[in-house]
């Protein structure tokens, strides 16, 4: 397997245990292979966005200390920022040779690595004879290790990024609770098109492979057909997605006129959607299963689950708490909350991270006791189904009145030449701060300000309206698809 002599080189470099290891590639097979073949030789994985700015790739790979960086060939260009005078790195590992200004770092193509050694045939594959039973799944969490495995940073939408620190037992736990409640198995073929640098697609990623499923990977969402086609063409039976990209498909893609005849599920995460968009998927297509799923990367990442027989009962919910995953709402001090309550929620189980890599300060804040305080509010109904009211940092304090974003996002949805929306707070002298809408009109309508502020007041209240309105063609977003509320922040 290429993944093991990936490994077998990095076990020749002789990098000392607990090594970081940075990778700077898309989505592929080479990606793949050097994930695991980090894992394979016993040092630390640490995936990077690739659609960062240099100056902020440079700084996650000073930040982690990374001495080995495996990128992708049209990185390079930027390889004197990527890798400066004081950067870590001793190895480089592209796809063609790199001329580098340091001449004392070693480099490597992957075909030279690839190509060396005798050729491993007695290595087990996926769609194997015996695929481990969801039991036997189970016991390999207590088998796992609570060494460092991997290190994802956050998109650092507050500021400078932060490293997740995640064991081995972190992400095997998670891997196995997901596999359980999807029911996945050897006959599943995943569409990828979330990046596996972020833990939504790093889940798809470890999921199929541990029960020897099939991964299609295309890059091409901005191209929704080419997916679209991608997926009858591979018979895919999952379709994973952030909120975004149901929203693109469902409006601007033929794929609610789809048949999808062998996919079998949808899951969504990567935050709240909309309950008017999950309507319009339910409708599209009433007979597929559709997940709705709640986690952060700190949870590696999965922390609560939607069962689809339940979701129109409970739309807007995000369910219950995975297998083997413990989830409270609880005030201010501490105290869990009755039924109906607001809170801040918290989660405790095998897949809580280690830390933040070298931040004690801000561990200390995200994990006591054991248990992850995620900055999400959030309530229980009477049957125990969760569901978010807002985010801590994601409260508006409005003349004198506390405001969720989320709830003004997904009543501008409700509107119907709205396609997209993204709310915050801005500073206002009055109020203190103000309440600012961006929004995308769906193709071809117009939309003026007041009706946006008037539909607001109808539903919510007056405190409740945006005072200020933007239009847009598009929103920022992230490679994952999340939008870049930050950006939008900064440019108001």
């Amino acid at each position: 397997m290429s993944s093991v002599k990936i490994g077998s080189f990095l076990s020749s470099l002789n990098l000392t245990d607990g090594t970081r290891i940075a990778i700077l590639i898309d989505n592929s097979i080479d990606y793949v292979i050097t994930f695991f073949g980090i894992f394979n030789a016993g040092f630390v994985a640490v995936p990077i966005d690739t659609s960062l700015k240099p100056e902020k790739v440079g700084y996650i790979i000073d930040d982690c200390g990374a001495e080995v960086l495996f990128v992708q060939t049209k990185f390079l260009k930027n390889s004197d920022i990527l890798i400066g005078e004081s950067s870590p790195v001793k190895f480089v590992i592209s796809g063609k040779r790199a001329e580098l200004t340091r001449k004392e770092i070693k480099t490597r193509t992957f075909d030279e690595i690839l190509n060396t050694g005798e050729s491993i045939s007695d290595m087990p594959t996926a769609g194997s004879d015996n695929p481990p039973t969801l039991d036997e799944l189970y016991d390999r969490v207590s088998e796992s290790s609570d060494d460092l495995a991997a290190i994802f940073y956050t998109s650092g939408s507050t500021g400078a990024p932060k490293g997740v620190m995640l064991s081995h037992r972190n992400l095997v736990s998670n891997t196995i609770a997901t596999v359980d409640y999807l029911r996945l198995a050897e006959k599943d073929i995943i569409m990828v098109i979330l990046p596996f640098y972020y833990i939504y697609g790093n889940s798809l990623l470890l999921t199929h492979v541990v029960v020897g499923g099939r991964l299609v990977i295309d890059n091409r969402f901005l191209y929704p057909e080419v997916i679209l086609n991608t997926m009858e063409k591979e018979k895919v039976t999952g379709f994973s997605g952030v909120p975004s990209n149901f929203i693109i498909l469902i409006n601007n893609s033929t794929m609610p006129k789809r048949e999808l005849k062998h996919l079998r599920y949808f899951t969504q995460a990567g935050g709240a959607m909309a309950p008017e968009v999950t309507k319009k998927l339910m409708a599209a297509f009433p007979e597929k299963e559709i997940f709705i799923m709640y986690g952060q990367t700190e949870a590696a990442p999965r922390i609560s689950w939607l069962p689809p027989e339940r979701l129109k009962e409970k739309l807007g919910s995000i369910g219950i708490p995975v297998p083997k995953v413990e989830i409270k709402i609880v005030d201010e001090q501490g105290n869990e909350l009755s039924a109906g309550e607001s809170g801040e929620l918290i989660t405790r189980g095998e897949n809580v991270m280690l830390g933040y890599w070298n931040q004690p300060d801000e561990t200390k804040e995200a994990v006591k006791d054991g248990w992850l305080y995620t900055g999400d509010l959030a309530k229980k109904d009477d049957d125990g189904y969760i569901f978010i009211t807002g985010r801590k940092k994601e409260i508006i304090k409005t003349g004198g009145n506390r405001v969720s974003t989320k709830e003004i996002e997904e009543c501008i949805l409700e509107y119907e030449k709205v396609l997209e929306v993204a709310v915050f707070g801005v500073p206002d002298e009055l109020l203190g701060e103000a309440i600012k809408a961006v929004v995308v009109p769906q193709n071809g309508c117009r939309i003026e300000v007041k009706e946006i502020q008037d539909h607001c007041r109808k539903r919510m209240g007056d405190h409740k309206s945006p005072k200020f309105i933007e239009f847009l063609e598009s929103l920022p977003k992230y490679q994952s698809g999340k939008v870049n509320k930050m950006l939008l922040k900064n440019n108001s």
